[in-house]
C-alpha cells in the first residue's frame, strides 16, 4: 500500500518537472542576432529557440548582460567571433535553470555569471559549459557580477600577468575612467604603484581619481607626454596600459622608462599605427598586445581569476567607481552608439 501511495504522490510532480523543462526547450526568448556585419542599426532584437544544455552545460537564465567594446568590434566586423545569424554577447550573470545530464558541482537556482567568446550573452537564456560557470558569493548583487569578468578578467591578465604590477612602479593607464582603466589603476593602488592616468573630461577625471589616480592628465587640454614626463622627472612610467590605440600608441615611448612595457588592449580611437621596431632601441622597450580570453583559456586559471576577482570585490579591494548604468536589452542600439560616443563610465548592463 505505501508503495502505490508514493507512485500517487510523486509521479504527477516528475510529470510536471519533464513539462516544465520541455517547454523551456520549445519555446522561443529574445535575443540579439547580427545578420550582416555594420553600425548599431544591424543589431535585431528577436525572437529565437530556447538552447538545450548538453551533458556537460547548463542553461541560464540571465538577469543582465555586459556591455564591452570589443562588442563594437564583433558587429562591424573587424573581429568575426560571431557570424551572421548568431547572437551577440560575451559576458553575463543569471541563475542556472538547466542542469545536463553530467554535470557535477552545480545545482538549480545556483546565481552564477561567466564570460567567454560565443557565450551568446545578449539574450534571456544562455547555455554555458560548467568550466565557465562561476558561482557568485552572496556578498555581491547579480550587477556586480554582470559587471566583473569580462573587465575584470582584461584588467587581471595585463596587471598581473602582461606585466605584473609591483610596488613603487609608476604606471600610466589610458581612458582611466573606463571599466578596464579604472580596475586597472585600483589593481596597482593595492598592489603599491604610483598611478597617472589619462581621461578627456573633467567629470571622467574624477572617476579616475575616485579609483585611486595619483595623478589624472586631461589630454584634451594638455599633452600627455610632456605631462607624464613633468610628473616623473624626465625618467618615465615603467608600464602603460593603452586601450586607446591611434591617438596614443606611437607616443607611449616618448615617457617610457628604461625597459619599460606598453601593454596595447584595443583600439577605442582607431587601430594603432605600425611599430618600427627600432623604436624600442630607444629604452630597450618591451610591446605586448593583450588579448583577455588568450590569458583565461585554461579551465583552472579562468576559475582562479574569476575568484579572485570576486574576493577582492567582497573584500572592498575592487569597486566600480564609475558606477552601473541599465538598459533595456531591447534598446541594445542606443547602448552601442553610448559605448562608442564616450558617453559612458564604469559598465554598461543590459537587462532582458
Amino acid at each position: 500500500m505505501s508503495i502505490c501511495l508514493r507512485r500517487v504522490l510523486f509521479s504527477p510532480v516528475k510529470q510536471v518537472t519533464r513539462l516544465r523543462l520541455s517547454l523551456s526547450v520549445n519555446m522561443s526568448m529574445k535575443a540579439v542576432v547580427i545578420h550582416e556585419y555594420g553600425d548599431s542599426s544591424k543589431l535585431s532584437y528577436e525572437d529565437v529557440p530556447v538552447p538545450e544544455p548538453g551533458p556537460d552545460e547548463v542553461l541560464i537564465k540571465n538577469q543582465f548582460a555586459g556591455l564591452n567594446f570589443i562588442d563594437t568590434y564583433v558587429r562591424k566586423g573587424i573581429m568575426k567571433i560571431v557570424q551572421p545569424g548568431g547572437i551577440m554577447g560575451f559576458e553575463a550573470a543569471g541563475t542556472v535553470e538547466k542542469l545536463g545530464s553530467s554535470v557535477q558541482g552545480l545545482s538549480i537556482g545556483d546565481r552564477v555569471a561567466f564570460a567567454f567568446m560565443g557565450s551568446n550573452a545578449y539574450a534571456q537564456y544562455s547555455k554555458v559549459a560548467t568550466k565557465y560557470a562561476v558561482k557568485v558569493p552572496d556578498q555581491l548583487t547579480m550587477e556586480q557580477a554582470a559587471s566583473t569578468l569580462w573587465q575584470g578578467f582584461t584588467a587581471h591578465a595585463f596587471a598581473c600577468s602582461s606585466y605584473p604590477i609591483k610596488a613603487g612602479d609608476k604606471i600610466l593607464v589610458h581612458a582611466a575612467a573606463g571599466g578596464v582603466g579604472s580596475l586597472i589603476i585600483q589593481i596597482a593602488k593595492n598592489a603599491g604603484a604610483f598611478v597617472i592616468g589619462t581621461t578627456s573630461t573633467e567629470a571622467k577625471a574624477a572617476k579616475a581619481r575616485e579609483s585611486g589616480a595619483d595623478e589624472v592628465i586631461l589630454y584634451s587640454q594638455k599633452d600627455f607626454v610632456e605631462e607624464v614626463n613633468r610628473i616623473t622627472d624626465g625618467k618615465g612610467v615603467n608600464a602603460i596600459y593603452d586601450g586607446v590605440g591611434k591617438t596614443t600608441f606611437l607616443k607611449n615611448f616618448n615617457c617610457l622608462a628604461r625597459r619599460g612595457t606598453v601593454v596595447a588592449f584595443g583600439g577605442a580611437s582607431g587601430p594603432a599605427d605600425p611599430l618600427d621596431v627600432g623604436i624600442l632601441a630607444k629604452g630597450s622597450f618591451y610591446v605586448t598586445y593583450g588579448v583577455n580570453f588568450h590569458f583565461v583559456e585554461d579551465p583552472a586559471e579562468y576559475s582562479q581569476r574569476a575568484k579572485e576577482l570576486f574576493n577582492w570585490l567582497a573584500e572592498g579591494k575592487l569597486k566600480f567607481s564609475g558606477g552601473i548604468t541599465v538598459v533595456p536589452l531591447s534598446d541594445v542600439k542606443k547602448a552601442h552608439d553610448m559605448l562608442e560616443g564616450r558617453q559612458t563610465t564604469g559598465k554598461v548592463l543590459l537587462q532582458p
